[in-house]
C-alpha cells in the first residue's frame, strides 16, 4: 500500500488504536475552580480513564494508549511522540475550559477543537491557556517552533489535509454526543493552533468538557456523574468514529441525562469523583449533629448512603447528615474553631480535600 504521508497507513487487519490524552498533570494543574483541589488535571485524568476503562471493556479490539497514567507532568511533545510512537488511528486529548477570574460573565458548554493554523481570533484564549504549558517544559520548548515560517506551515497544512478532515469528522460526532447525550450546552466545533494537536500525525481533536470558572459546570465537573456522563459521551464518539473507520459495530453506552438539582456541591464532590460504593451508613445522633455551636470536618460527599464501616472512612468513626438527595459525611464534633482547625490537621494525610463544617 502507497502512502501520501509521513505516518503509517492502516492495514485492513490492523487493530485499531486510540490515544487518551489526560490535559495537565503533575506541576501543571491546568485550570483551577472555587477551590485549591478542584482542579482541571483531576478531572481530565478521572474521564480519561473512565473511557479508557469502557473501552477496553466494550470494544476489547481497540488498543487504548495513555499519555499518562499517574498525575504526572508530560510535556506536550513527548503526549505526541506517544501517539506516533503508538501509530495511533486517532488521538484524544481531555481538557476542562475556563475564563479568565476577572471576567464579569458565565459561559457553560462543550467545545471540540481540531488543529489549524489561521486561527480565528475568538479562539486566541483557548491558543493560549493550552499552549502555556510550553513555558513549563525550559530548553524542551524549543522543538515547537511555535512561530513557524510561512513555508513550513504550507508544507504542515498538505501534510496534515487527510487527518484534518478526519479529526473534524470525529469533533462532529463528540460534540453531537456530549450535547445530545450528555445534555451540554453546545459551543461548537472550533479550531486553533494547538501545539499537542500539531505535532501528532494522525486525527487529533482537543474536547473540552465544560466551564469549570462557572459554578453550575464545576459542580458538574467535580461530581462522580459529571465525569461518567462525559467519559460515556467521548466513549460513544470513539465507537461511532471506529465503526465508520472499520465497519465493526458500535457498542453504544446508555447515559442518563443528569438532573441539575441532584449533582452533588462541588466542595466535596472530589472526594466521591475518586471512590465510588454502593454500600449505606447509619445516620449520626440528633445530639451531635444539630447544634449550630459544633464543627465538624467532612470529608466525604455523595449520592449513595455508606456503611459505618466502609473502607473509604480509612478507620475513622464518622457521623452522617443528609441534606437533600446528598449524603455528608464528617469527623469529629467540636465546640471551637481552632479545635476544628486542629482537628483536620490531624487526618489532613488522609483526606487532603477534608474541610471544616458547622451545622
Amino acid at each position: 500500500m502507497f502512502c501520501l504521508f509521513p505516518h503509517p497507513c492502516k492495514a485492513a487487519d490492523k487493530s485499531f488504536t486510540v490515544v487518551l490524552d489526560a490535559g495537565h498533570g503533575g506541576k501543571d494543574p491546568g485550570t483551577i475552580g472555587s477551590h485549591p483541589s478542584h482542579r482541571e488535571k483531576d478531572i481530565a485524568f478521572n474521564i480519561t480513564m473512565a473511557v479508557g476503562k469502557l473501552l477496553n471493556k466494550k470494544h476489547p479490539n481497540i488498543k487504548v494508549v495513555y499519555t499518562r497514567q499517574t498525575d504526572v507532568f508530560v510535556e506536550l511533545g513527548r503526549r505526541a511522540e506517544i501517539a506516533n510512537k503508538a501509530k495511533a488511528d486517532l488521538f484524544v486529548s481531555i481538557h476542562v475550559n475556563s475564563l479568565p477570574q476577572n471576567a464579569t460573565r458565565r459561559v457553560t458548554g462543550v467545545q471540540s477543537y481540531t488543529l489549524s493554523l489561521k486561527t480565528a481570533e475568538t479562539n486566541l484564549e483557548v491558543e493560549k491557556r493550552e499552549n502555556s504549558v510550553i513555558a513549563m517544559e525550559g530548553e524542551a520548548a524549543k522543538k515547537y517552533n511555535y512561530n513557524a515560517s510561512a513555508e513550513s506551515n504550507i508544507m504542515f497544512e498538505l501534510m496534515q489535509d487527510r487527518d484534518m478532515k478526519e479529526s473534524v469528522e470525529f469533533a462532529k460526532l463528540a460534540q453531537n454526543e456530549m450535547i445530545h447525550t450528555g445534555g451540554r450546552k453546545d459551543m461548537g466545533v472550533k479550531q486553533a493552533n494547538l501545539a499537542v494537536l500539531r505535532l501528532t500525525y494522525m486525527p487529533s481533536v482537543l474536547l473540552e468538557v465544560g466551564y469549570i470558572s462557572t459554578p453550575s459546570e464545576e459542580n458538574f465537573l467535580m461530581s462522580s456523574q459529571g465525569q461518567s456522563t462525559m467519559a460515556a459521551c467521548i466513549y460513544n464518539a470513539i465507537a461511532k468514529y471506529v465503526e465508520k473507520q472499520t465497519g465493526k459495530q458500535a457498542n453504544l453506552e446508555k447515559v442518563e441525562k443528569p438532573k441539575p438539582e441532584t449533582t452533588q456541591p462541588a466542595d466535596t464532590a472530589k472526594a466521591e469523583t475518586e471512590q465510588q460504593t454502593t454500600q449505606t451508613a447509619e445516620p449520626a445522633t440528633p445530639s451531635e449533629t444539630d447544634s449550630p455551636t459544633m464543627y465538624h470536618v467532612q470529608i466525604l460527599a455523595g449520592s449513595k448512603k455508606l456503611k459505618d464501616n466502609d473502607k473509604q472512612f480509612k478507620g475513622l468513626k464518622v457521623d452522617m447528615h443528609k441534606e437533600g438527595n446528598t449524603y455528608k459525611y464528617t469527623y469529629g464534633s467540636v465546640a471551637t474553631l481552632q479545635e476544628a482547625k486542629a482537628l483536620k490537621k490531624s487526618i489532613i494525610d488522609k483526606f487532603p480535600q477534608a474541610f471544616i463544617v458547622q451545622f
